[in-house]
């Protein structure tokens, strides 16, 4: 040992300890093992609710399991967080029934009026309208349905960050045979944003609004017939249900994404100079839409930019880019915009030619259109 050597002084100390640690036949888990019940309770309950603050319900439950093998009577804190998760998140009517018992032990033993008190009836009041539906088919099938739509609304979609840049918007060199409504080219710089990384589907918009009006049938294919006020109105209920603030991405926001962001190539269309590859249209396969994201993504990992169906963005519609703006904000009534009419971006499978599937086209249409190729993919703005 080297005394003068602090790191070495300090690293000889551990091993030492280890040494004689593992000398006495110690490890983590038996020293857990000689703790008293009432210290190891404590110690599991603190690793129950701290998994229950991350959202790591298996965890939580793992927890809670090891308190019940412990034989020893629990604390109210535990009946009621355990009885709770169960209530809330079982996965059987059996954990309904376990987690009821557990708010019934907990709730005679808490004071008349408190915020637990209360929060106790209430869950025991679903617990027991939950195991009424259990003995009903239609009620229990009609549950089931209201779980598998509230798990869509939470995972059916996945956002991709944006990291904020600058580019040139408009018909830059390598678009070509660009219309008047392209022009001129200017630079803008947008802020960091959210995407999705596809088209919204039809079996997410059905999660959300309770129907589909698609045309094609077809539960991973892009929502079709959604007119730009229909979209708002699935924003606003997305928005209720998920606390997301999900909107429309603007003019800007589309092009950068679809350009690839800073890791753009300068690719005519969406991912590729060759659009059979990243689209679906006319000329590459059927007179429909697609499942979403068969094709290959673009720089960004984002499917469909090009092709499959129209995209809404936010922005009003103007002739050309005079005047518009350079920060990536949608472009409201400025310079003669006209609100009635909205952009729309990427082509659809509807397109004979692959012209309007580059990364530089724009169209518009009415807000109340409703077409078989109009469709459309969420943006949000990040903190």
């Amino acid at each position: 040992m080297v005394i003068n050597d602090g790191r070495t002084l300090t690293m000889s100390i551990v091993m030492t300890l280890v040494c004689v640690l593992l000398s006495l036949g110690w490890s983590g888990a038996g020293v857990a093992q000689d703790l008293p019940p009432e210290i190891m309770m404590d110690q599991y309950l603190l690793e129950g609710t701290e998994a229950l603050k991350k959202g790591e319900v298996d965890r939580a439950r793992r927890a809670f399991e090891k308190i019940e093998a412990l034989e020893v009577e629990p604390p109210p804190v535990f009946l009621f967080t355990y009885g709770r998760l169960l209530v809330e998140q079982g996965k059987t009517e059996a954990e309904v029934r376990k987690g009821t018992g557990l708010l019934k032990r907990f709730i005679v033993k808490e004071a008349k009026g408190s915020e637990r008190y209360t929060s106790t009836l209430k869950l025991l009041s679903r617990a027991s309208e939950h195991l009424a539906c259990q003995a009903d088919a239609h009620c229990r099938a009609e549950a089931e349905r209201q779980r598998q739509r509230q798990e869509l609304i939470r995972d059916g979609f996945k956002m991709v960050s944006i990291s904020g840049g600058s580019f040139s918007m408009g018909c830059t060199r390598e678009q070509r045979d660009c219309h008047d409504d392209q022009c001129p080219m200017h630079k803008v710089q947008v802020p960091a944003f959210q995407i999705g990384q596809y088209e919204v589907t039809q079996d997410l918009w059905e999660a959300v609004m309770g129907g589909n009006p698609s045309s094609h049938n077809c539960a991973q294919c892009p929502v079709q017939n959604v007119s730009w006020r229909d979209v708002q109105q699935f924003l606003d209920a997305l928005n209720v249900q998920t606390r997301g603030q999900y909107r429309l991405p603007t003019e800007a926001e589309w092009e950068y994404a679809a350009r690839g962001g800073r890791q753009s190539q300068g690719y005519k269309y969406a991912g590729s100079d060759t659009p059979g590859l990243v689209a679906w249209y006319e000329m590459s396969r059927g007179n429909t839409s697609h499942r979403v994201g068969q094709k290959e993504p673009n720089e960004l990992g984002l499917y469909d930019m090009s092709g499959n169906v129209l995209e809404w963005v936010e922005d009003c519609w103007h002739e050309d880019y005079t005047g518009a703006p350079a920060n990536g904000k949608a472009w409201d009534l400025e310079n003669s915009g006209d609100c009635s009419r909205r952009v729309v971006r990427g082509g659809s499978w509807n397109h004979s030619g692959p012209g309007d599937l580059r990364v530089a086209y724009r169209d518009w249409y009415t807000t109340g259109s409703r077409l078989p190729f109009h469709g459309f993919r969420l943006a949000r703005t990040l903190p």
